[in-house]
């Protein structure tokens, strides 16, 4: 009942509706036909359906005017006339609203009882017998607007399931591209703080070298110093084409797997503090690789930037270490340091510091304290639940 189709189905049904009524006035009794009318009738009412689809109510209306015309001009009326005032009354009823469509189911009763009075006289439709012929025609003029109402429904309802469906393919864009946005962002988040790690350690390479040269004339420990600063420098030349990378394109993120290991970036950041002149001694417990993908990188973000944070204020001669272990369904990370052997030169902030590092454990539900020891160091110990998260 749409306009797609073209005009076709309606030429078809209007010309074989009037073939089909031409031969029905054609096989009747002789004389019974009023004068050569219901031919006529019969053909105007069949060509009439052409128009059913697109102009219901004008049809309606010629189908009408035709359905007492030939109960006045013949002697059997047109039988093809009524039933395309039905057809017409049920696209009128799939097309218009209950008003439009209760005015239009009483033209078409009126008319069909003027037919039938017209047909059979007024005695027709008098006495007891006379109301349950009228209750008859009631209940046949309310099929086609029952079926055409029905239609109407279940088109609707199909359109309201087809909004549906593109607002939740919507909803599904939407919410696919904000996942890939939010992983961009960690994931920049992420490279930042491991560039910020690698600027600390040169930055306390370059104090050392310059240290070894002015203070103690052993330009071999520059020279390696030297060597460590070109590598290190390369990695951070590396890193940060990456991030731009992840900045300029959120489709680039792949959210199927972490950029960089947990395990890699807890041995990333022990080799860096200890070529920058700390002591650390590094231990990770199995419970680590068992944990979740989440848990895991959270630890290893909180130990990357603990030992940056003891690169920044402890600097080269101190002592640090690192204790990942589980005990009651609890990952437990504990970094500490022995603090400063001497005076540290000021550096600029990097990473995120405690309030990152707090930020990420307590999504996960963990906590995390960080407290000076008695020793004059710094301690940092973060507890992540893993069966929760897991």
């Amino acid at each position: 009942m749409t306009d797609r189709r073209g005009w076709w189905p309606e030429l078809l049904l209007g010309l074989v509706a009037a073939g089909l009524g031409l031969a029905n006035t054609r096989s009747g009794e002789p004389g019974a036909t009023g004068g050569g009318w219901a031919p006529v009738i019969a053909v105007l009412a069949g060509l009439g359906l052409i128009g059913v689809r697109r102009l219901p109510w004008l049809v309606l209306l010629g189908e009408c005017a035709l359905m007492l015309a030939a109960g006045t001009v013949t002697v059997n009326g047109s039988g093809v006339a009524q039933l395309a005032a039905a057809l017409a009354l049920g696209f009128v009823a799939y097309r218009a609203g209950w008003p439009a469509t209760a005015a239009a189911f009483t033209l078409f009763l009126a008319a069909t009882v003027a037919d039938v009075r017209a047909l059979g006289g007024s005695a027709t439709l008098s006495g007891s017998l006379g109301a349950l012929r009228l209750a008859m025609l009631g209940g046949a003029a309310a099929a086609p607007v029952a079926f055409g109402r029905y239609l109407r429904g279940v088109r609707g309802t199909a359109r309201i399931a087809e909004e549906r469906a593109r607002d939740a393919e919507a909803r599904q864009e939407i919410q696919t591209h904000a996942a890939r946005l939010a992983e961009r962002a960690g994931l920049a988040r992420d490279l930042h703080d491991i560039v910020a790690h690698h600027v600390a350690a040169i930055a306390l390479r370059a104090g050392s070298a310059r240290y070894a040269v002015q203070q103690t004339g052993d330009t071999d420990e520059a020279v390696l110093a030297l060597g460590e600063l070109r590598e290190t420098a390369g990695q951070v030349l590396d890193e940060l084409r990456e991030l731009l990378e992840v900045l300029r394109d959120p489709e680039a993120v792949d959210s199927g797997g972490s950029q960089v290991e947990p395990e890699q970036m807890i041995r990333d950041a022990e080799r860096r503090v200890r070529e920058a002149g700390i002591a650390v001694r590094v231990t990770v417990s199995a419970a680590l690789a068992a944990a979740p993908l989440v848990v895991r990188t959270t630890a290893a973000r909180v130990v990357r930037e603990s030992l940056t944070n003891t690169l920044k204020h402890a600097g080269s001669g101190a002592i640090a270490s690192v204790d990942v272990r589980a005990d009651d369904g609890v990952l437990l990370i504990v970094v500490r340091d022995s603090g400063p052997v001497q005076p540290q030169p000021a550096l600029p902030p990097s990473g995120y510091g405690l309030s990152g590092m707090r930020e990420r454990v307590g999504l996960l539900g963990g906590t995390l304290t960080a407290a000076a020891t008695s020793g004059g160091g710094w301690q940092v110990r973060v507890a992540l639940p893993i069966r929760e998260n897991g």
